[in-house]
């Protein structure tokens, strides 16, 4: 192997298998969300705090609540429309209608202010049948219905509270 090889490997950030969500219907917390230019391209990622967790498939067990999972959209592909998809997540949690959604508004979320951090946001997570394709057989992938939380005053509190315990600037200010 060559050197730059072995430095790039060093250097990295070692892969932690990520967790994903399993069918069910959840409220998340958000933890953080960022964007990454990675070997599959650019990828879109909500790293979420599983909050509650019910089952909606007979065979199969939610994530269990403290659990920490990603939410992750290739966005490189516009055809495959990983954009839309995070797009959509980012719109429920907001709360905000599309024609708000901008290059600015989208970097509130996903850079240093986090503006998205600790907010509560719902999802049901339901397997999804893609059809067969170029002579390969039809998969079953995760979908996902994403769903706004208003929060309560003490739901407002303690996100702020969290929010200043991680020293990131109050919502208002992330989102102004």
């Amino acid at each position: 192997m060559s050197n730059a090889a072995l430095a790039r490997i060093a250097t990295s950030q070692a892969a932690l298998g990520a967790q994903y969500l399993k069918a069910g219907r959840y409220r998340l917390e958000v933890q953080a969300i960022r964007t990454k230019d990675g070997f599959k391209g650019l990828s879109a990622i909500a790293e979420v705090k599983v909050v509650t967790s019910e089952r909606t498939q007979p065979n199969t067990e939610p994530t269990r609540p403290g659990l920490v999972a990603s939410y992750v959209e290739n966005v490189s592909d516009s055809k495959k429309n990983g954009g839309g998809r995070f797009k959509a997540f980012l719109m429920a949690l907001a709360g905000a209608e599309e024609h708000e959604v901008s290059q600015d508004f989208i970097a509130k979320f996903t850079e240093a202010k986090q503006a998205g951090a600790f907010l509560l946001v719902d999802c049901d997570v339901f397997p999804k049948t893609l059809p067969e394709k170029d002579g390969r057989p039809g998969k079953v992938i995760e979908g996902y219905r994403w769903s706004n939380v208003s929060p309560t005053d003490a739901e407002l509190a303690a996100i702020e509270a969290k929010r200043a315990a991680a020293k990131l600037p109050p919502l208002a200010d992330a989102l102004g």
